[in-house]
């Protein structure tokens, strides 16, 4: 847009996200629609380029995601549910491609060098977490911003995913305070990576994610039944190549290093 912000356009089949529009019909074949393409919007309607192809806003529903800080009850069924989700995504680790995933599940595979770097650091991460250290968590983090190929790359969507399972899980005042701090910190990093994932980075950091990420961690919440959960962990799995996998292992490694299931 004029000032700078970016806007996806969505497929009717994609989940939401925050600064989406998603399409309720198909884009024709001749739309010519290309990524980078400037737009114009006001409330009635999204116009691209010199405004050949318009989207109407007039009948559009808001969303936002529902996942709230502290929905997770950590002595009820919320840890049952953590530990299915553990049991369907290492069900489907090994094709998801997620170096990420592979590493968060202990999942054994040929190493490569990003799977050497990765490890190096949620070897650092994990601890300063457990340990409620800020300073330590924002430091190892900060060398997971734009690690990875991609236009989201798979360090990136991982803090994602990890921020996501600390806001499940912020219910006490130190555990609120630690994701604040974080959060702040993130908004802060998010420059040295690309457009795309600055502004998904930005949006998690105002406690924003999509709705596939926001509905598994609101099935763990409240205990859903298995069936919801693998809908819900399916549905996660199929965002990207490996987008919706190393965010699922962001959401993962915040539930075993936060105490919901054992590591």
């Amino acid at each position: 847009m004029e000032d700078g912000a970016l806007i996806a356009v969505l497929a009717r089949q994609a989940g939401n996200v925050a600064h989406g529009i998603r399409l309720a019909s198909g884009v024709p074949r001749d739309a010519r629609l290309r990524a980078g393409m400037r737009v114009r919007i006001d409330p009635e309607r999204l116009s691209f380029d010199d405004a050949s192809i318009e989207v109407t806003l007039s009948t559009a529903r808001l969303w936002a995601p529902e996942l709230r800080p502290g929905m997770c009850d950590q002595h009820g069924n919320s840890s049952d549910a953590a530990l299915t989700v553990r049991k369907l995504l290492n069900r489907d680790a090994a094709r998801s491609g997620s170096e990420f995933l592979a590493h968060v599940l202990r999942f054994k595979r040929t190493p490569t060098p990003l799977t050497v770097r990765v490890s190096a650091i949620l070897r650092r991460l994990g601890p300063a977490v457990r340990g409620g250290d800020c300073n330590g968590a924002l430091n190892a983090v900060s060398q997971l911003i734009g690690l990875g190929p991609g236009l989201t790359p798979a360090g990136d969507d991982f803090i994602v995913g990890w921020l996501a399972g600390l806001t499940l899980l912020a219910k006490a005042r130190p555990q609120c305070e630690f994701l604040h701090a974080i959060c702040t910190g993130v908004e802060g990093l998010r420059f040295a990576t690309t457009s795309v994932s600055s502004q998904h980075l930005d949006d998690a950091s105002a406690l924003l994610f999509s709705e596939r990420l926001s509905d598994l961690c609101v099935a763990i919440a409240v205990g859903a039944s298995t069936r919801r959960l693998a809908s819900r962990v399916s549905a996660q799995l199929a965002v990207g190549a490996t987008s919706g996998a190393d965010a699922a292992a962001g959401l993962m490694f915040a539930l075993l290093n936060c105490g919901l299931i054992d590591r």
